[in-house]
This record gives structure tokens, C-alpha cells and sequence, in this order.
């Protein structure tokens, strides 16, 4: 049964967990990639980029992370939404960007990009749900990318 899941900010102390996460799925399906590592190993360079990175946190276990990343004043990206095997189909990939979409409105972005696999059903199938229209990838910092959405806010 679950009590209360909470979606925080990223907190240092939560590294270890913030990775694992990512890299569990990404080598599950076969997507794992060296460019991967920049965002895995130095989330502080982003958060001071002007990033957020959420954790979904559910009885004193990470159960989830999701990492929004400024490209331009005008568009956010969405990378590495991942939810712990056992704990999906819960709603919580749905609240981790519900709450990256929510800040970016706060911040009048115009539009939110990700980038994914054909592999990721069904969270390609969440992000349609949620409004993302799928568009022409033109250049990708993943070579496993074959999957680009976007989401028009304005």
C-alpha cells in the first residue's frame, strides 16, 4: 500500500540512488550510452546550470527521478524519467512530469522537448497522454534516440 509519495528536489546525499535508477533502466533496455555519463556523474553542474533534477520519494525509498534541463530561455528538456521496477504503473512517471511541465509554465518556457527510444512503450505511450507531439529528430545527443517529442505550452 503506499502512503505518501512525495516529488522533492534533488538533494546530493541522493546521488548514488538518482543513478542507479537511470542506469537500471537504460542497461535493462539496452539504451546505455557514454554520453549518459555527464548528466549521471555531475548532476551539480547542472543544477547550476539552471536545471532541476525531482526524485519521487515513497516510505524513505527513491523511487523515481526525472531531470529538466534548460536548452534556450524558451525550452526546457525533459532527460532521464525513470520509475523502480515494482513501483510502475503507479501514476508516478505521470507526476514526475507533471511537476516538470507545472514549473515550466511557472517560467513561461514554450516549449519542452525529450528525446526517447521506440523501445519505451509505455512511456512513450504516457507522454502522448500528457500532450507531447511527436516530431522529426534532427540532430540528438543520443545515438540511441529514435523517438522525438515536443511539448507547445504557448
Amino acid at each position: 500500500m503506499m502512503t505518501e509519495l512525495q516529488i522533492k528536489k534533488y538533494e546530493d546525499k541522493y546521488h548514488k540512488e538518482f543513478k542507479e535508477i537511470s542506469l537500471n533502466w537504460l542497461h535493462k533496455h539496452n539504451l546505455y550510452e557514454k554520453a549518459d555519463d555527464d548528466l549521471l556523474d555531475n548532476p551539480q553542474k547542472f543544477l547550476e546550470k539552471g536545471s532541476v533534477i525531482f526524485l519521487a520519494h515513497l516510505d524513505s525509498k527513491i523511487i523515481g527521478t526525472i531531470s529538466l534541463i534548460p536548452v534556450n530561455d524558451n525550452t526546457f528538456e525533459i532527460l532521464k524519467l525513470g520509475v523502480v521496477d515494482g513501483y510502475k504503473g503507479l501514476g508516478i512517471g505521470r507526476k514526475l512530469m507533471q511537476t516538470c511541465i507545472d514549473i515550466c509554465i511557472k517560467k513561461n518556457v514554450k516549449t519542452i522537448t525529450l528525446e526517447s527510444s521506440s523501445k519505451l512503450e509505455s512511456a512513450l505511450r504516457l507522454y502522448e497522454k500528457l500532450g507531447f507531439k511527436h516530431i522529426e529528430i534532427v540532430d540528438t545527443h543520443f545515438e540511441s534516440a529514435d523517438v522525438k517529442m515536443e511539448l507547445k505550452l504557448k
